[in-house]
């Protein structure tokens, strides 16, 4: 008899493990997160959407600005340092674009500036197509003191089911950051900076990363930043010579 059900239950095994394989629910945010920063290093490729909302006040000129429909999208090969991205701020000037990333070399091209794209070359250690340093950033700041991270109920992210995480960073944190932009965290960050994160369950990557900023005077911004087609393969060439130009630049 035992004999007869073996095969049954190998098959009932493998299935099983098929499953379950990605093992136990994590529970500590900080481990959600470090482990989920980890997964997603590893990764060759990836797509991102990113949209905008909220309205940007100008108190010198009193302008402000809708950023509704403020949009960026696009592919990166991080591996072979490639990437193309597409852009979209109806707020200024309705200005809409795409840039162009090979190695070094930027093309770049707006509806202000024509059909033409203007090519510049960086040093090559300066291009940010590996989002490394931005996760080592994330997670420095999880053993210092005043920030807290929080898990929350598990969400539906696209056909998936994520870990969500919200990581609550006080603003005198970053100040040495924002210092170095010339922009002052706590006042246009108030107290804390909350980043919402969701990791995927199944293989720990991070599928989306959101916050609402608060900046008084300045404003209120809402920004969603959403990943997926993890590793699969991306197709980004040069623009023709006859669409490149390497005279002027760009006007803002």
């Amino acid at each position: 008899m035992l004999r007869r059900l073996a095969p049954a239950l190998l098959v009932l095994a493998i299935a099983l493990a098929a499953c379950g394989g990605q093992g136990p629910a994590l529970t500590d945010p900080k481990e959600i997160i470090s482990q989920g920063l980890l997964a997603t290093r590893e990764a060759s490729s990836l797509h991102l959407d990113v949209a905008v909302n909220g309205t940007l006040n100008i108190p010198e000129t009193g302008g402000t600005f809708d950023l509704g429909g403020t949009t960026a999208g696009g592919d990166f090969d991080i591996v072979n340092k490639r990437a193309r991205l597409t852009f979209s701020v109806p707020a200024f000037l309705d200005i809409s674009g795409e840039a162009i990333q090979i190695g070094s070399d930027s093309y770049v091209k707006t509806s202000l500036t024509g059909a033409q794209y203007v090519k510049s070359t960086a040093d090559a250690t300066s291009v940010p197509l590996d989002p490394s340093e931005a996760f080592d950033q994330v997670e420095g700041f999880l053993d210092e003191e005043g920030v807290v991270s929080e898990k929350l109920d598990d969400v539906t992210c696209g056909d998936r089911t994520c870990y969500r995480v919200l990581l609550t960073i006080p603003s005198s944190l970053l100040g040495e950051a924002g210092t170095a932009a010339g922009v002052d965290a706590g006042a246009f960050l108030g107290d804390f900076l909350v980043i919402d994160l969701q990791f995927d369950r199944e293989n720990l990557r991070i599928r989306q990363v959101a916050t609402d900023v608060e900046a008084g005077e300045v404003g209120s911004i809402g920004i969603v930043i959403t990943f997926s087609n993890y590793d699969a393969t991306v197709e980004v060439s040069p623009p023709p010579d006859d669409q490149v130009t390497e005279e002027g630049g760009l006007p803002f």
